[in-house]
């Protein structure tokens, strides 16, 4: 669990990096501690759905003789399909209740943070699925 945290706190200080990048790039102001606060959901609320869900490549409750496909849909396609719909739809009625006014950043912020988050633990490895045995 340790790692998911510092995955989570690099995927968030990336995702910020990028936004100023942006923000500079584009001559747009941009609201960084808003941007900070929905990241900070986005990327918090996705960790806990997917532990929620039992995304977790690493642990499974399917029997390690089925085929890899069956693997795969449970994990990627189920769990991880659970958690990210999930997810955005917590951002969306969030933002729509708690910052209207700046709705469409809280929920890009807080969906892109949390695929920044999902890219930076795949780059790094984190979703390996253990070697099965004979395969």
């Amino acid at each position: 669990m340790q790692t998911r945290k510092l995955h989570g706190l690099i995927a968030f200080a990336l995702y910020l990096v990028g936004a100023v990048v942006y923000s500079s790039l584009s001559g747009e102001p941009m609201d960084l501690w808003r941007v900070a606060l929905w990241s900070m959901v986005g990327v918090g609320s996705y960790m806990a759905l997917s532990r929620l869900f039992g995304f977790d490549p690493h642990r499974t409750r399917i029997d390690a003789g089925e085929p890899a496909y069956v693997h795969y849909v449970d994990r990627w396609e189920l769990r991880l399909g659970q958690a990210t719909l999930s997810m955005l739809g917590g951002i969306v009625v969030a933002a729509r209740l708690f910052d209207a006014e700046h709705f469409v950043m809280a929920v890009v912020s807080g969906t892109l943070s949390a695929w920044t988050y999902f890219a930076f633990r795949w780059y790094v490895g984190g979703y390996r699925a253990p070697a099965v045995a004979g395969k």
